[in-house]
């Protein structure tokens, strides 16, 4: 039977992640430079360029131009368990999400939006658009949509330095009780690369919520496309008990 060899990319990953592991090195580390892994793996340094890369895209490493590579801040955590706004859910992570506001004005309901909101053509809407920053460094771009007659003045409100949801919550009797989300794929426009620091055209998780209140109401409609290198989506699944046929005796 012929003996299996890994690829030389896949070895190169193999002994990257065992570097990390066996001297423990931590997000913002140095590594060892090219040439010294190089020549102690007896690799190319073209197959070690490719591995890192690999791993950058994983969020792993972080190569920074005329200063090396380094072990990657660890990703940003997104359960789709419960109703935690971000700012909540980064702080019991031990991290800080920062708001930039791009936008924020009135527009009014297209027919995609009348759907989702179960309104007619016209509907006033606030459009919301932020970037989200976690420990300094770019995450997402969310664009939300909120009924503009129920939060009246909401243009008045510090969006930068304070919670969506605590703003409606707090000054608007809002209180987000359910919700659902769909995540799939997007590619960045040239817009988002930029606010984002990455090129055109790269991947990003795209992640849709719909947030409805204590009556019931859609109170939040929400787009946003994100890093898929500094976030990481989770989920619980539990084994849902079949219950018994209530005619079986």
């Amino acid at each position: 039977m012929q003996e299996y060899r890994p690829r030389p990319s896949a070895r190169a990953r193999e002994l990257l992640e065992g570097l990390l592991a066996d001297y423990r090195l931590q997000p913002g580390d140095r590594l060892p430079s090219e040439r010294s892994l190089s020549e102690a793996w007896g690799l190319s340094r073209t197959t070690l360029r490719s591995a890192v890369a690999l791993m950058e895209q994983d969020g792993r490493l972080l190569s920074r131009p005329g200063a090396g590579t380094f072990v990657a801040p660890e990703k940003y955590t997104r359960r789709l368990q419960g109703l935690l706004s971000m700012s909540q859910s980064a702080a019991e992570q031990g991290r800080k999400v920062t708001t930039r506001l791009l936008e924020l004005r009135r527009t009014e309901c297209d027919k995609h939006l009348a759907r989702r909101f179960n309104q007619v053509l016209g509907y006033p809407l606030y459009k919301i658009v932020r970037l989200r920053s976690v420990d300094g460094e770019p995450l997402m771009v969310e664009t939300s949509y909120i009924p503009a007659q129920r939060v009246a003045g909401l243009e008045n409100k510090d969006l930068e330095n304070h919670s969506l949801f605590s703003i409606l919550e707090e000054d608007f009797g809002i209180l987000p009780v359910q919700g659902e989300e769909e995540i799939g794929i997007t590619y960045a426009t040239a817009e988002e690369a930029e606010l984002m620091g990455i090129e055109s055209g790269s991947p990003l998780f795209w992640i849709v919520s719909m947030t409805y209140d204590q009556t019931g109401q859609l109170m939040e409609y929400c787009r946003g496309a994100a890093r898929p290198d500094r976030l990481r989506i989770t989920t619980v699944m539990e084994c849902q008990e079949e219950e018994a046929d209530s005619n079986e005796a």
